[in-house]
């Protein structure tokens, strides 16, 4: 009896301890679900929201910077400093995780090695994907494929297509894929930038702003240097795929250093990194499944998400490439640029030793840059109005879905394309390719569209309105210019017209959100606000017509 009285005592000690602890995993659970959200766009929201936030904190500790709090703003004018706030630790760790590239400080001359390698680390972060990237790690220590249904669907909602079966295959393959080409690239440039000389930019005296179209004689601190040139090597190599925009070249703006001549190859090479990354992790692994599948002779289907990305993605380049040509030639823009002020022997002059071919390949570079990447050779202050405002387009469609770019994405700009089009002949469906896209994807195309027209309209005229509080900044900038920057913000390209250096804490939080939502989708910010239950679609009213149009 004694024994059976102790057996039932230590059964009730170990069910009320089962009980404690079922009490902590759902006060937990509880306090996570706050923490994180419930549903997967909420939860998304709130951890991309928390890594940028530690960031941010990582790039404000003093570790990071070079000279205490004061950071430089102009790569060609040393003298342009100011005090370093927390607000643009923000603004760079936001920038740096969205993949955009807009900064109000000079990476190089502000932040130590350790403050460049957070940098790289939150473009990769946000390139890759942090859940594909923390799911890739944590199946390395187990059973490849082992995952459950909740960490598929946040798979698919970053990085996966539609089909749920080999979403976690595809991106690991894809991610694969990627960090082999960061390294072979990062080779390349690394042996590019120490035995190919590039050169300082020429500081414009007479409009006091950096003006780089011009070489001078002074070579780049990367030349014949192993270390720097392995450095930057690297982190070229990592921004160029992630289409992230940021450099750590000294005395230069951007790639300007490196636009003429043999560095047209160089050029090429950020190209095809920039188109890589911007294509979208299920191309990628069509592309391998369908070689595989042709070893075996087998016929691979390719899905209609990859024939939708890849003809819209190269149809709006050439497009874009074309208008370009098109209205520098018309107007007295950079194809028709001379040397007016700077009379000194340059190696390189403008347009270096090939004129006409280096001038058509800095257009064909800088449109191509726009769609997501940022990188830039020339000042697109120096483009004119028609060439800004066709920009402006690529920066609004930005990439393909499930890539490391940003806008509305090449597939939504399609199906409103064929919507119209289907419109117009009098069909009630959307074919694409041979298939119909069903009418949700074509509404949310159009609300994905509108809402982004909007967002940007508000955000220009709250912008302007920051912008008139500059001092005499405001009077340079016009409104295409400040909806060129809040475009490039919200298309996570990263290029600018000199406006995000100028402005005040507020606009810097105007083109956080812009960045943010670029980062995250305009589908999966509105979905982020959304309680876990919606409304019931089984709840029918009286339908009736209204007059539109």
């Amino acid at each position: 009896m004694l024994l059976l009285s102790k057996k039932k005592d230590k059964r009730k000690e170990s069910d009320i301890e089962l009980l404690n602890l079922r009490k902590k995993s759902t006060k937990f659970n509880k306090f996570m679900r706050i923490v994180i959200g419930r549903t997967i766009p909420q939860k998304m929201f709130r951890i991309y929201l928390l890594a940028i936030l530690l960031g941010a904190i990582l790039l404000y500790i003093p570790i990071s910077l070079k000279n205490n709090y004061t950071i430089y703003m102009d790569p060609l004018n040393p003298d342009k400093v100011r005090t370093y706030y927390f607000w643009d630790a923000l603004f760079i760790a936001c920038s740096a995780f969205s993949d955009t590239g807009l900064t109000p400080a000079d990476i190089s001359d502000s932040f130590t090695f350790f403050g460049q390698f957070i940098i790289l680390v939150l473009i990769q972060i946000g390139g890759i994907g942090l859940m594909s990237l923390v799911f890739l790690i944590w199946n390395l220590f187990r059973k490849w494929n082992n995952i459950d249904i909740n960490q598929s669907i946040l798979l698919i909602a970053e990085r996966g297509d539609q089909k749920m079966f080999n979403s976690f295959r595809m991106i690991r393959k894809a991610i694969l894929f990627i960090f082999a080409v960061e390294l072979f690239f990062a080779i390349f440039y690394s042996l590019w930038f120490c035995f190919m000389p590039a050169y300082v930019q020429q500081y414009d005296p007479v409009w006091q702003s950096a003006s780089p179209t011009y070489d001078t004689n002074v070579p780049l601190d990367v030349y014949h240097d192993a270390k720097k040139s392995i450095w930057s090597g690297i982190f070229i190599s990592i921004s160029a795929i992630n289409n992230a925009g940021f450099d750590v070249f000294n005395g230069t703006y951007s790639m300007a250093s490196y636009r003429n001549d043999w560095n047209i190859i160089f050029q090429l090479m950020i190209i095809t990194q920039i188109i890589i990354g911007g294509i979208g992790y299920p191309v990628i692994f069509d592309i391998f499944e369908q070689k595989k599948q042709k070893r075996k002779n087998i016929k691979y289907r390719v899905s209609l998400f990859t024939k939708v990305a890849v003809t819209s993605y190269f149809f709006v380049g050439f497009v874009g490439i074309i208008m370009a040509i098109f209205f520098e030639s018309a107007n007295n823009s950079i194809y028709h640029a001379t040397n007016f002020w700077f009379t000194n022997d340059n190696l390189h002059k403008e347009f270096g030793q090939v004129p006409y071919l280096n001038k058509i390949f800095t257009i064909i570079f800088n449109v191509i840059s726009t769609r997501s990447a940022g990188f830039s050779t020339i000042d697109h202050n120096l483009f004119s109005n028609g060439t800004k405002w066709n920009n402006i387009i690529q920066m609004y469609i930005g990439c393909s879905p499930s890539s490391t770019g940003g806008g509305i994405r090449t597939t939504t700009f399609m199906v409103i394309i064929f919507v119209i089009w289907n419109t117009i002949r009098g069909r009630k469906s959307v074919v694409l390719f041979g298939r119909t896209v069903s009418k949700k994807t074509a509404i949310d195309s159009c609300i994905v569209c509108i809402s982004s027209i909007i967002l940007l309209l508000l955000f220009t005229i709250l912008m302007s309105y920051t912008l008139s509080y500059a001092g005499d900044e405001w009077t340079k900038f016009g409104t295409i210019d400040i909806f060129y920057e809040c475009t490039s913000a919200f298309g996570t390209v990263g290029l600018s017209l000199g406006i995000t250096s100028s402005i005040k804490p507020f606009g810097q939080i105007l083109l956080i959100i812009l960045m943010f939502i670029g980062q995250l989708g305009v589908s999966f910010t509105l979905l982020s606000w959304c309680p876990k239950k919606t409304l019931s679609d089984n709840v029918y009213v009286v339908e009736e017509e209204i007059k539109i149009g």
